[in-house]
């Protein structure tokens, strides 16, 4: 039971699930994931109020049980599913709740089936319950009345009572003031023997308390098996397994969708999408991450039984990609390198650098000219992030089937990041935008949707480039369109009356005059205090 402002936006026929989730450095990426295994699965749901991502749990609107399990079984960002009973500020509102015919309802045929073997779960955010006080709290619950036996192990039913109380850095010195007063030791640990003794706990802070039946766990048990400390093959820029997990799941990743990382790296964008199920293709300008020492992709493909999923991994330069033909992709997903632990390269020499022609190098002459060596290595040239960003969104355009999505880690200063900062082109609908923050500056991760609206307008912004990449500074129709439009909206500027906007310019004249006249008296100032210095 909710209340009506906690329920207004819950679509006819959905029912109240909650979403158990550990709250951490990615919580902002949990809604855009939500929202795409949803679309994944073409799972309805709603919004009963606006989801607040700080907050542990969170209420969504499902259909049945069987969509809030189709729902769960990908989600990596949630870790438990459970069905709503009630939700309330204290324990006397929550019993009032759990005890009316609304809510009653619900556990009411549990209680009364001698066959259904059930437990109560107990957890809490930010404070650790002892179990002595789980005890007490499960015994506060006793008018339920449930005649089953209780299975700690294999329940038929298992109903959970959690606890979210607000974030206070001082609870451990108000614990430890409180034992003072009661004679207690202040450094006194064991949380179940001091409760015993009359431990003050409670410090005060709940902010809420939920109540509900377990549906199901998730797959976040998918991080400890994509564990990079377990993996056979990585690197100095290997993505952590949760970012790959959840980068796979925005990529809608799933069994006959074709997904390509253009920087291949070690692979784990490769890896977590053929987990789900997809055929990958990986590419990089440097071959010898790909290929390893004494492991590789290879080895870690088949550490996770996905080989026959990864189609192969070539080493080319993005900007000079072999694709002769457009709309091949279902899926890009990439960490494009930004200069942190490698910065990005393209093919080329530095101006001035001495060009080096094909040869024969002695001792090798049976291997041909060494530019065919295995373990050459191109000459390569710095590539400004605003360039690769730029190359990588038109660059998918060209690739994405309509309905494709492109995901991609950008680098921002948090000091001067906005909006306007993300590409934005025909064709590419921005799906969500969240944050990972490192303090001065943070990783966003940006997922965009290729759409097959306005085809014309899309057209143009590949037109001009070479299969989605710009050439000699060359600049696409759109790019061309959209600059004589700017250049003719600054010369309507400049030719607009002498009246126009009279009252800002007639105001923006005297601050002129008066910042004038401030310069003015501080330069006679100073060349006062030089004559009297002279």
């Amino acid at each position: 039971m909710a209340d009506a402002r906690e329920t207004a936006g819950l679509a006819p026929g959905h029912k109240l699930y909650i979403f158990f989730s550990i709250q951490g450095p990615l919580e902002e990426f949990r809604l855009p994931e939500i929202e795409s295994v949803a679309q994944l699965y073409n799972i309805p749901f709603s919004w009963p109020a606006k989801p607040d991502y700080t907050r542990p749990y969170m209420l969504i609107g499902l259909p049945d049980d069987e969509a809030a399990r189709k729902l769960g079984s990908r989600l990596v960002s949630v870790k438990h599913v459970w069905e709503f009973w009630a939700t309330a500020e204290t324990y006397e509102e929550l019993h009032e709740r759990v005890k009316s015919a609304e809510c009653r309802e619900k556990w009411d045929k549990y209680a009364v089936d001698r066959d259904c073997r059930w437990k109560f779960t107990i957890a809490g955010h930010n404070r650790t319950i002892p179990l002595p006080q789980q005890v007490a709290l499960v015994n506060t619950f006793q008018y339920m009345a449930f005649i089953g036996e209780i299975d700690l192990r294999n329940p038929m039913l298992e109903v959970g009572l959690f606890e979210e109380y607000a974030s206070d850095p001082l609870r451990g010195a108000k614990v430890r003031e409180k034992r003072k007063e009661k004679g207690m030791d202040p450094s006194k640990t064991g949380k179940e023997k001091a409760f015993e003794e009359g431990d003050p706990e409670d410090t005060g802070g709940l902010r809420s308390v939920w109540m509900g039946r377990k549906i199901c766990d998730t797959s976040r048990h998918m991080m400890d098996v994509f564990d990079l400390k377990k993996r056979a093959y990585i690197g100095t820029t290997s993505m952590e397994a949760e970012v790959s997990l959840l980068m796979a799941n925005q990529a809608l990743a799933a069994p006959g969708k074709w997904v390509y990382d253009p920087f291949v790296g070690t692979g784990s964008m490769l890896l977590t999408a053929a987990a789900y199920g997809a055929m990958t293709f990986g590419s990089d300008i440097d071959g010898r991450q790909i290929r390893g020492k004494k492991t590789s992709i290879r080895h870690s493909a088949e550490q996770y039984g996905v080989q026959g999923r990864i189609v192969d991994c070539y080493t080319f330069d993005m900007t000079q990609h072999p694709w002769r033909t457009g709309e091949v992709f279902d899926a890009i997903v990439t960490d494009p390198p930004y200069g942190v632990r490698a910065g990005a390269k393209r093919l080329g020499r530095e101006e001035g650098a001495r060009e080096v022609l094909p040869m024969i190098v002695p001792g090798r002459e049976h291997e041909g000219y060494h530019h065919t060596f295995p373990d050459y290595v191109p000459p390569s040239v710095g590539w400004p992030m605003e360039e690769v960003i730029s190359t990588l969104v038109t660059f998918s355009l060209y690739l994405l089937r309509p309905g494709g999505r492109l995901v991609f880690f950008l680098p921002t200063d948090n000091a001067v990041y906005s909006d306007v900062d993300i590409p934005s082109i025909p064709g590419m609908r921005l799906v969500s935008n969240t944050s990972q923050s490192f303090g001065k500056w943070a990783r966003r991760l940006i997922t965009m949707e290729k759409t097959d609206a306005n085809e014309g307008e899309w057209r143009k912004a590949l037109e001009g480039l070479d299969r989605g990449i710009r050439r000699e500074g060359k600049k696409s129709v759109w790019e061309e369109e959209q600059e004589r439009e700017k250049q003719a909206r600054e010369d309507d500027e400049r030719k607009k009356p002498g009246h126009a906007d009279f009252n800002r310019r007639y105001f923006a004249g005297f601050e002129e005059v008066k910042e004038g006249i401030k310069n003015l008296l501080v330069g006679q100032k100073e060349d006062a205090g030089t004559k009297e210095t002279q």
